[in-house]
C-alpha cells in the first residue's frame, strides 16, 4: 500500500502510536484482531476517495469482481493491514510457549532439507499476508534468519510518518530475532550470511515503488496484466547456490498459517525461476486477494507496463 501524506490521516497515526498503542500491548491477540476489523473500517473513510476508488478499480479490471465484490475486497483489504500493524506491536510477547497458539507451520521439511546442504536458503515472500510473522516465527525456531528490507526515504514522508510511525516501528523490529539488511547498497554481508548457511528473507514481488526500482527489474505476466519484479534473487541463488523456497503466511481469524512451498530449482534460466515463483504468487492472490497489499500500485505506471 502506498504510504500518502494525509493530515487526517497523520492524526490517526498519531492516535494509534500512542493511546492505541499501549491499549494493544495489553489485549489478548484474539482481541486485536476484532479490533483491526473496526479500524480497518475507519481507514476505509479515511484514506481518502482516490485511494479507495483506485484499489476497487484495479481489483475490478484484474479479477473480474462486481463493483460491491471489490468494494468488499478493499474493505478487507484494509483490515487486514491494520490487523498487521497491531500484531506487530503485539510480536515482541510471541515467545516458545504460546508460538503454537498464535502460528502454525507448514513444510518446514523442506526449509530443513535445503540447510542441510550447507549453501544457505532464499526464502522468497511477497506483500502476502503478515509477512513479519515470518521473522518471529523462524527466529523464534532457532534459525539464523536476515531479512532484506527497505525503509522509505525522509522526504517521502510526513514528520509524523518519519519522527513517530518509522521510529517505533524500528524500535519494535529490534525485539523481534532478525537481523535487518538493507535493500540499498551493496549487499554483501547477504551474501556472506547465505555463505554461512543462514536464511535471507526477500520479497519477491519487490517494493511497489516504481522511481526506487532497480534496473533489475523484470517485466512478467502476472493476474493478467505485466507486472516489474526483482530478478536479483535468483541472480544471488545462482552465486552462492542457496536454495530458493517460496513462503506465504495465511491468515485465519487473529492466528496464522506458514506455507513454506518446495524448492524452485535455481539451476533452471533466471526467467524460468521467476515465473515459478510468480505462478505461486499468483495462486495465493487468487485465493485471498485482500491478503495482496499492492492492490493500489498495480496499474499503469507503477508495478503494471
Amino acid at each position: 500500500m502506498i504510504a500518502h501524506k494525509n493530515i487526517i490521516k497523520d492524526v490517526g497515526r498519531l492516535v494509534f502510536w500512542f493511546p492505541v498503542r499501549w491499549c494493544i500491548n495489553m489485549m489478548s491477540f484474539r482481541a486485536v484482531y476484532t479490533f483491526g476489523t473496526f479500524l480497518g473500517i475507519l481507514d476505509y473513510y479515511i484514506s481518502g476517495r482516490s485511494c479507495v476508488e483506485k484499489m476497487k478499480k484495479n481489483i475490478m479490471q484484474t479479477l473480474g469482481y462486481s463493483k460491491d465484490k471489490a468494494s468488499m475486497i478493499v474493505l478487507q483489504s484494509l483490515q487486514n493491514h491494520s490487523r498487521n500493524v497491531m500484531e506487530l506491536i503485539k510480536y515482541p510477547q510471541i515467545n516458545k510457549k504460546n508460538f503454537s497458539e498464535n502460528v502454525e507451520l507448514k513444510g518446514i521439511e523442506y526449509l530443513d532439507s535445503a540447510l542441510k546442504k550447507g549453501n544457505g536458503v532464499i526464502m522468497l515472500t511477497g506483500h502476502f499476508g503478515a509477512k513479519q510473522i515470518l521473522q518471529v516465527a523462524f527466529g523464534l525456531l532457532g534459525y539464523p534468519l536476515i531479512q532484506l528490507n527497505y525503509h522509505m526515504e525522509s522526504e517521502e514522508l510526513s514528520w509524523v510518518q518519519k519522527n513517530v510511525s518509522q521510529k517505533y516501528r524500528l524500535q519494535i523490529e529490534d525485539k523481534i530475532p532478525v537481523r535487518f539488511i538493507s535493500s540499498k547498497g551493496s549487499l554483501m554481508s547477504a551474501v556472506k550470511a547465505l555463505k554461512r548457511n543462514e536464511i535471507l528473507l526477500i520479497a519477491g514481488d519487490g517494493i511497489g515503488i516504481k522511481e526506487h526500482m532497480s534496473k533489475g527489474y523484470k517485466s512478467f505476466p502476472f493476474l493478467g496484466r505485466t507486472m516489474l519484479f526483482p530478478a536479483g534473487s535468483v541472480g544471488m541463488a545462482k552465486f552462492t547456490k542457496a536454495a530458493l523456497l517460496p513462503v506465504f503466511a495465511m491468515r485465519n481469524k487473529h492466528r496464522h498459517k506458514i506455507i513454506i512451498e518446495s524448492p524452485i530449482d535455481a539451476e533452471l534460466e533466471t526467467d524460468d525461476a521467476l515465473r515459478k515463483y510468480i505462478r505461486i504468487l499468483e495462486k495465493y492472490v487468487y485465493l485471498e486477494p485482500s491478503m495482496w497489499e499492492f492492490w493500489e500500485e498495480f496499474e499503469q505506471g507503477l508495478l503494471i507496463e
